[in-house]
């Protein structure tokens, strides 16, 4: 069902959603939508229609119902549409349209009487959920694809659906289409149903048979995505969450990534990081709707990020707590370990350090180092290690770091800090002093600490 606002050379359309479980209540499927083709044929171009807001919807308070005969619900307006409509309603939230015709099947179309000649296509609107805390630390880039998707939608939307401009929304949309389910939010929901819209209208144009093709083609291509995002039945938007954390997580691992970022933080500002978490776990507790309470139930927290309509960087900063609380809940810094023989052991190369690196510049330094969460949960796992009671092997890594950063004088050798460190001895430091770190997210931390303390 389509709620359109129309003229004589455009229709933005709004997809309405629910007309086959209003129409076919207490059926099965297939009865259901031969209900829904019966109901078609008896109604008349021309039929008024009410639409109602429903702020107290438990599910969207933004949802907005359409009425037959004043009394019978037959559907909503689709979701993405209805920040759209809703300027369109009265102070009792509600707006008249009409039926303009139907595709015989399970689509509507209607009219609002003095609707606005052109609906503005913009994510711009006013911030849904509350201001997340650490919102300095917790920034995460958006991926290449969804990049390159803003440019590929906003460009489209800008083109009409006219015969000059049809060869352009052809090559546009073949780039659209591989990127235009990527995530749940609003950005992207909304941009497929316009997308949508211009394509339907498209496909009405007095066009030769094989852009007509095409056309309908690409519309029943997109119509597809769009269908896969509203079943019930395999939790796609679920799925799509999924897929994207796994991707930032990977990203997060990076040494200017979000862990990293969360390191340095922790180390530099002094915090702890159970109080730190705990801002993140009542930031979710602070959330609208009872449903994201808890960030560990991503099936309730999908569908209801999706139904607030939650801006891209927005979504992001949800994923970014999510990331956060899932690698450090576990980790508990309320026991703060004794580093005296780490700090007694890398005490030994002070005579190796830079001329613009004191002895206590140096000592600071591996304050920070050894508060970072990260540090701080494997410094004392000795492993296979004899003899030791420190991860000695951790310990070589960072100063390897530190030595590529300038913190060592310049022409320092590893054997040399190999040497001040264990003497002659036959030892895996040896080794270890010269490889290079592969946490990522641990020698980004590393390496901001340096730069702030030089």
């Amino acid at each position: 069902m389509y709620l359109c606002i129309s003229n004589k050379k455009y229709m933005a359309e709004f997809e309405v959603t629910g007309l086959t479980y209003h129409i076919g209540a207490g059926l099965s499927k297939e009865d259901a939508k031969v209900a829904v083709r019966k109901f078609f044929e008896g109604l008349k171009e021309g039929t008024p229609l009410i639409l109602q807001a429903e702020p107290s919807n438990m599910h969207d308070e933004n949802a907005i119902a359409v009425y037959l005969n004043y009394t019978r619900h037959i559907g909503y307006v689709k979701g993405a549409s209805c920040l759209e409509v809703k300027p369109l309603l009265d102070e009792n939230g509600q707006c008249d349209a009409v039926v303009l015709g139907n595709d015989g099947s399970k689509t509507m179309f209607i009219d609002i009487p003095n609707a606005p000649e052109t609906v503005e296509v913009s994510c711009k609107r006013e911030r849904v959920l509350p201001q997340l805390p650490l919102g300095e630390v917790l920034k995460m880039d958006f991926t290449e694809d969804e990049k390159a998707l803003q440019v590929v939608a906003t460009r489209l939307l800008r083109l009409k659906p006219t015969a000059e401009d049809v060869a352009a929304l052809i090559e546009l949309t073949r780039l659209y289409l591989p990127l235009s389910a990527l995530s749940i939010c609003y950005d992207d929901s909304l941009w497929r149903d316009h997308i949508l819209k211009n394509l339907r209208v498209a496909c009405r144009l007095e066009v030769g048979p094989e852009l007509k093709k095409q056309l309908k083609e690409l519309y029943e291509r997109l119509k597809a995505v769009e269908a896969d995002q509203t079943r019930t039945s395999d939790r796609p938007k679920l799925k799509l969450m999924e897929a994207q954390l796994d991707k930032l997580r990977k990203l997060s691992e990076a040494e200017d990534g979000l862990f990293a970022n969360f390191e340095y933080h922790i180390a530099s500002s002094g915090n702890s990081v159970k109080d730190e978490l705990a801002k993140l776990m009542g930031w979710f507790k602070a959330m609208p709707h009872l449903k994201m309470r808890n960030y560990l139930q991503h099936d309730a927290l999908s569908e209801c990020l999706a139904y607030q309509r939650v801006s891209r960087k927005e979504l992001y900063e949800v994923y970014a707590a999510i990331l956060l609380l899932e690698k450090y809940t576990r980790e508990s810094d309320t026991d703060t370990p004794d580093f005296t023989d780490i700090k007694e052991y890398v005490s030994r190369v002070k005579h190796l350090l830079a001329a613009d690196w004191s002895e206590e510049k140096y000592n600071d330094l591996w304050d920070c180092v050894l508060s970072l969460p990260a540090v701080k949960a494997k410094a004392k796992q000795t492993g296979k290690q004899q003899n030791t009671t420190f991860n000695r092997n951790l310990i070589a890594h960072i100063l390897h770091v530190m030595q590529n950063k300038g913190v060592f004088a310049v022409g320092t050798s590893n054997q040399a800090m190999a040497e001040a460190l264990e003497g002659t001895k036959d030892h895996s430091v040896r080794t270890a002093i010269g490889e290079t770190m592969e946490d990522k997210a641990m020698k980004g931390s590393i390496e901001k600490l340096i730069a702030e303390k030089k």
